[in-house]
């Protein structure tokens, strides 16, 4: 694995830049990437409605092995971890990132420009340690870019290696959205708005001040804590933009990792895995069947059955 580019954040360095510019040095010395990003580049997509809103389904078999991902303790025990500097992939370069990430071009691509940002250090995915770099991530990499966390239940494919992922922002049906959210408190300068009718359980926190927003996201994970009566990490999915000046944290609440369709046979079966950006509306389909007859319904069926429900998420905003 080699260095192509450090950026410490002190610099007149953009990040997005070189992103870019590892992408493109990175398809020129890596045949295997330039291939998977050919393919994602025509890959087949769907605009399926869903009442009061819409998503795209996206065919992308190379997705299959994250769709398939075994995470239980044992099956993550006996095999190397993919995300660790020795067992990358010898073309592999990246951008040393604040001197405690690295920024790597995604092999198995959704989007024409998509990185994981993995910890050089091996150790667990948890979010209440690594908040900070999240959000700070949002706004080098802002405003083009968004960035996502799945958390180590419910679609982190590496739940024993920290890291996140980036993606374009104007790729993710979701924050279309964020202008039509209700508002429903605003406590030390953050903002909270509730998702409705699109049935996924969201709280969306935006605020100018990074401190203020890491405060009331952590006292909001300690609510969660309580009222699901747990003492580890809730199941959630992160969604991070950064613009205008102001920073945007949605929290997708969720219930389940795979719902009953994903394990059901015959017809039945509906192979989706949703992680942060099937919850964000660009639903993965790793099977042909699937795609071609993924409904409206069958989406909207997944959503809620995976999410929080909405009394226990109402619990929750009330407890702010």
């Amino acid at each position: 694995m080699k260095i192509f580019a450090e950026f410490d954040g002190k610099e007149n360095i953009s990040l997005p830049a070189l992103c870019h510019n590892l992408l493109a040095a990175q398809k020129k010395s890596w045949p295997g990437l330039a291939s998977a990003y050919e393919e994602i580049s025509a890959a087949r997509k769907r605009l399926i409605p869903c009442g009061n809103y819409s998503i795209t389904a996206q065919f992308n078999p190379r997705r299959t092995a994250n769709s398939t991902a075994a995470v239980d303790e044992e099956s993550i025990r006996l095999r190397p971890c993919f995300l660790c500097t020795d067992n990358l992939p010898p073309e592999q370069q990246a951008v040393f990132y604040r001197g405690e990430y690295l920024l790597l071009c995604n092999p198995a691509p959704i989007f024409d420009h998509h990185f994981t940002i993995a910890s050089v250090k091996h150790k667990p995915q948890e979010i209440t340690s690594s908040l900070n770099r999240l959000l700070q991530l949002a706004w080098d990499l802002s405003p083009g870019y968004a960035v996502f966390y799945n958390g180590p239940a419910c679609g982190a494919s590496a739940p024993d290696h920290l890291h996140f992922q980036a993606c374009p922002a104007e790729n993710l049906p979701f924050l279309k959205t964020l202008s039509f959210l209700p508002p429903v408190k605003e406590l030390s300068s953050v903002r909270f708005y509730q998702g409705q009718q699109i049935d996924r359980s969201i709280i969306l926190l935006e605020s100018q001040n990074s401190e203020a927003a890491a405060r009331e996201f952590l006292r909001l994970f300690t609510i969660i804590q309580k009222i699901l009566d747990i003492n580890r990490e809730p199941m959630i999915n992160l969604l991070c933009t950064a613009a205008c000046g102001y920073l945007r944290l949605a929290v997708f609440l969720r219930a389940k990792h795979r719902p009953a369709a994903y394990f059901a046979s015959g017809e039945r079966r509906i192979f989706v895995s949703p992680g942060a950006v099937d919850m964000a509306g660009m639903i993965i389909t790793t099977q042909e069947t699937d795609f071609n007859r993924l409904t409206g319904e069958a989406v909207r069926s997944i959503y809620r059955e995976v999410s929080l429900p909405e009394d226990i998420t109402a619990k929750i905003i009330n407890a702010l």
